[in-house]
């Protein structure tokens, strides 16, 4: 009986090590040949603001204020996100940050675009690994809208 509840306990550990290095694999993200971001899989494990249909995938871009520049904006999202994840890669219009879950170190990618000629960002927030993620991204990208907010209004004077 020890040596099958010993096998089990072994089983169970590689497992749960080829599940975390499995997110240690960034996937591929970026913007596309159109320049969007890409849209969600059909899982339940992602938002996008840009590239996807309706439901539950669906999320609001950020809205840049009309007295605020595009690229102070985008500016303010960096260093929101920055304080919170790693940055990964950052051009003037597109940025990518891993976020890391507290409890198994999961990795979830963050991706935002700057379109300044609508006054908005684009996001996208997803899962590496799992079907569903709880609404872990959809929280993670509202958590960052109403800091993103707060950043720019201190950045106005209040």
């Amino acid at each position: 009986m020890k040596l099958k509840f010993m096998f089990t306990v072994a089983f169970l550990a590689i497992l749960l090590a080829l599940v975390v290095l499995g997110s240690c694999a960034a996937p591929e993200l970026g913007l596309g040949s159109d320049g969007r971001l890409g849209p969600c899989p059909a899982s339940p494990n992602c938002v996008c603001s840009e590239s996807g249909g309706e439901g539950e995938a669906r999320i609001a871009p950020f809205e840049i204020p009309s007295d605020v520049a595009p690229e102070g904006a985008f500016e303010a999202l960096a260093d929101v996100v920055g304080a919170r994840a790693e940055l990964t890669e950052r051009s003037d219009d597109y940025l990518r940050a891993v976020f890391k879950t507290r409890l198994l170190r999961f990795r979830d990618d963050f991706e935002a675009r700057l379109d300044a000629e609508a006054g908005r960002i684009q996001v996208r927030s997803a899962s590496r690994l799992g079907y569903s993620d709880l609404g872990a991204n959809r929280k993670r990208v509202e958590a960052l809208r109403a800091a993103w907010s707060a950043a720019l209004g201190e950045r106005r004077g209040g």
